[in-house]
């Protein structure tokens, strides 16, 4: 009860109420399981940079597209409307499969990893939110580019539903260390500290 409160306190003086507090842990929670599913994803570059113009390093994840998974999204029963949607940001991790987590269970996942790393990851996951650099597509099987299809038989194996694939976009030309979470880390917060002087 004493560690709730203190991250509640340290959360709070960072000008953060109560419902903004549940909001900032359940976007750093998004953003721990996006930084755990990446692990193995598949890495390449990227024609499109980031919605301010940066260069940047296309990882891409997929997922089976299982029942309780399309549930989480609004999806057409047809499957060429299907492949023209998207969703995007923490949608698309909720869609994927990313749990959403109850304010009791959102303030155990942060007091896990303190109040300022829970203010950390919020602030990266709203990077990338603010990027337009989060996707997720549904697929059938065959329409999978080559590489992805490979990767989907070695690792799916049957998808009768589809697939989803996660697409996100890491700022940065260098993909040595990538995926991991480390490295995913210092690329967002190298270029989140680069961002306002790019705007000024």
């Amino acid at each position: 009860m004493l560690r709730t409160l203190s991250l509640l306190r340290s959360l709070r003086s960072a000008h953060h109420s109560l419902e903004d507090t549940r909001a900032t842990v359940q976007r750093a929670c998004d953003y721990r399981w996006l930084r755990d599913a990446m692990a193995g994803c598949h890495v390449a570059g990227s024609s499109r940079p980031l919605a301010d113009g940066t260069p940047c390093i296309a990882l891409t994840q997929l997922f089976t597209a299982t029942a309780g998974r399309l549930r989480g999204g609004n999806w057409p029963a047809d499957a060429e409307a299907r492949e023209r949607c998207r969703v995007e940001a923490a949608h698309a991790c909720r869609a994927a499969g990313a749990p959403a987590y109850r304010t009791l269970e959102s303030l155990s996942q942060g007091l896990v990893h303190g109040g300022m790393s829970v203010l950390k990851d919020a602030a990266r996951l709203d990077y990338l939110t603010q990027q337009q650099a989060l996707w997720l597509h549904w697929r059938r099987p065959d329409r999978l580019e080559q590489t992805l299809a490979k990767l989907a038989g070695q690792r799916l194996g049957q998808a009768p539903q589809g697939v989803f694939v996660l697409e996100l976009r890491v700022p940065g030309g260098n993909a040595q260390g990538a995926p991991g979470g480390d490295w995913l880390d210092q690329q967002l917060d190298r270029y989140r500290k680069l961002l306002p002087a790019r705007r000024r």
